[in-house]
């Protein structure tokens, strides 16, 4: 029991390595976009911060909680804006830097609003499963905003699905957002369990598929099945760092530990991070001390 928990705990930490790689993974701009997005802070006017015309975005008083004045007026400038432009290319391009600016000051709920907003205005494939994507890890970190999230994450794959039934990665993620918000989305958790099993059907490679329905056996303490689903995964893709995350939790759940130890030390291989490494040197330390 202690060896689930501190692995929990362990998962934790990591989720705190993917903030960070959050960051480094918003939208590249040239040298001089960025010199531009950095240079607002200078702005006057406040007239489009208060407007709001979705359920999903946040409150004034959260809003307040989550941003000092100056930011919100680089926001709100921003969206200004856009409102003045014609050319979709550069309203993507503020888009973008609206999403940046909230990825780089840590309010994932402004990082899904903005996503959304840019997926409405510019509703191409590509930017509603963006949006979906951004809802979802909106969701995954919001506490106060739990419900609206979900649902934006739903809505926005779905958009996808209308677009292009073929699209497998979305509908996976879809069967995810439907089994993880299954309360607020007024389902039940076989429906997700139900669309990813249709991914499987349609290519039984997907990995995507494949390490959520292992993770949800975990959840249900099916742990040969969520075994087969891990390694399946490792062969398909030997560098999958989810599942020897994953593949962890089962060893240790099934009293496994000393299998637990190695798949973790072939996650640290594969990580190459001096911080997970650390992280995970420490959690060895702790299961063996158990």
């Amino acid at each position: 029991m202690k060896n689930k928990t501190t692995l929990q705990q362990f998962l934790l930490i990591l989720a705190g390595v993917v903030v960070i790689l959050l960051i480094v993974i918003a939208p590249k701009h040239s040298k001089s976009d960025r010199k531009v997005l950095a240079n607002e802070h200078l702005i006057d006017s406040h007239e489009h911060l208060h407007e709001h015309d979705h359920e999903d975005e946040m409150s004034q008083e959260d809003f307040k909680a989550e941003v000092d004045s100056a930011l919100a007026i680089q926001f709100a400038e921003l969206e200004g804006e856009i409102e003045m432009l014609a050319n979709d290319e550069e309203i993507e391009f503020l888009y973008d830097s609206l999403i940046a600016l909230s990825i780089k000051n840590r309010i994932p709920v402004y990082v899904a609003k903005y996503a959304n907003k840019k997926a409405k205005k510019l509703p191409t494939e590509g930017n509603w499963a963006q949006s979906g994507d951004y809802y979802f890890k909106a969701f995954q970190m919001s506490n106060k905003s739990s419900k609206s999230m979900i649902k934006g994450a739903a809505a926005a794959y779905e958009k996808v699905m209308e677009m292009n039934p073929e699209n497998l990665n979305v509908k996976a993620a879809l069967g995810v957002v439907y089994m993880e918000g299954a309360s607020f989305l007024g389902l039940t958790p076989m429906k997700g369990i139900g669309v990813l099993q249709e991914v499987l059907d349609s290519d039984p490679e997907n990995v995507n598929a494949m390490i959520n329905l292992g993770y949800f056996a975990i959840q249900s303490g099916q742990y040969d099945k969520a075994l087969m689903r891990f390694e399946k995964v490792l062969e398909i893709d030997p560098e999958n760092t989810d599942a020897y995350i994953y593949l962890t939790d089962v060893y240790l759940s099934m009293g496994e530990t000393e299998k637990g130890v190695e798949t973790l030390k072939k996650f640290k291989i594969i990580m190459n991070d001096p911080i997970v490494d650390r992280q995970v040197d420490d959690y060895i330390k702790r299961i063996k001390e158990n």
